[in-house]
């Protein structure tokens, strides 16, 4: 039976961790109840509560483009996600099992990390000339590329070090049965970082999915642009349509929440691979 002194650090580590969550659930929870209320219970003084799902058939009119929008979001995190998963999978397994240097292996771990450090506004003038000699300017193609490039050293990085938890023994014994390299790495290595993978998809649909500054930028907004550029667009000179934007804000929030939740056991799994030995 636990003593007192156990229950006072449990409490004492437990509440300000409730508090946290607790901080964190309030604007959501604001951002659900003020996307069903109706305008003028979000406009007038006081406190009044309705419900109404106008907000959302008014977001999602055909006449709109955010639906389009949700669709480009979509695309570009899939694309996103795709291509870093890839190469950073291949990229972590060389830098973890082919052999490179010392000196290699430090100078590109702090390559990924310098990219990472780098403002993007200060790139959007060369990434923008760059995209339009491409014929990629506007484009969901580029966007995929531009989030690619920026998701990619962390994805590499984070693979790396899933790969450097799985026991050399596993490899040696694939090639020893005749495996070749890149049978090993799909069939063997690969499924035995999957947990990893899962923690990268999950970081790289979330960074790219927020992505704003891209979106504007490379995009002649409208249909064009992903969704983050359709929630700022409800930001109007003379008017802010807080209903309609909570709306919004609430069909991009849920999706990713629901995928976090879903994909919280792989997420945990990878956090603590390797910290109990079987």
């Amino acid at each position: 039976m636990p003593s007192d002194s156990s229950r006072r650090i449990r409490l004492g580590a437990e509440l300000p961790l409730a508090l946290a969550t607790l901080l964190v659930f309030l604007p959501v929870a604001l951002i659900l109840v003020l996307s069903v209320q109706p305008v003028v219970n979000i406009i007038t003084e006081g406190w009044s509560f309705g419900f109404t799902m106008q907000n959302f058939r008014e977001v999602f009119a055909p006449r709109q483009p955010y639906l389009t929008q949700l669709g480009n979001s979509t695309i570009i995190v899939a694309g996103t996600v795709a291509l870093c998963l890839s190469a950073g999978s291949l990229a972590g397994y060389s830098l973890s099992r082919l052999g490179w240097s010392a000196r290699t292996t430090i100078l590109v771990l702090v390559a990924a990390g310098l990219v990472t450090l780098i403002p993007p506004m200060a790139l959007v003038p060369g990434l923008y000339v760059t995209l339009d000699a491409l014929g990629l300017l506007g484009s969901l193609a580029g966007l995929v590329l531009l989030n690619t490039v920026f998701n990619l050293p962390f994805a590499s990085v984070l693979m790396k070090v899933y790969f450097d938890r799985v026991p050399h023994e596993i490899r040696e014994s694939a090639l020893m049965d005749g495996a070749s390299e890149l049978r090993t790495f799909l069939r063997v290595m690969l499924p035995l970082a999957a947990p990893g993978a899962a923690a990268v998809a999950i970081f790289v649909a979330i960074m790219s999915w927020n992505e704003f500054l891209f979106g504007l930028t490379m995009t002649t907004g409208g249909r064009t642009s992903p969704i983050t550029v359709g929630i700022a667009s409800l930001v109007q000179p003379y008017q802010i349509t807080f209903g309609e934007m909570a709306a919004l804000g609430t069909a991009v929030a849920v999706p990713i929440i629901v995928l976090a939740i879903v994909a919280n056991r792989w997420i945990v799994a990878a956090v603590t691979r390797g910290a109990v030995k079987g």
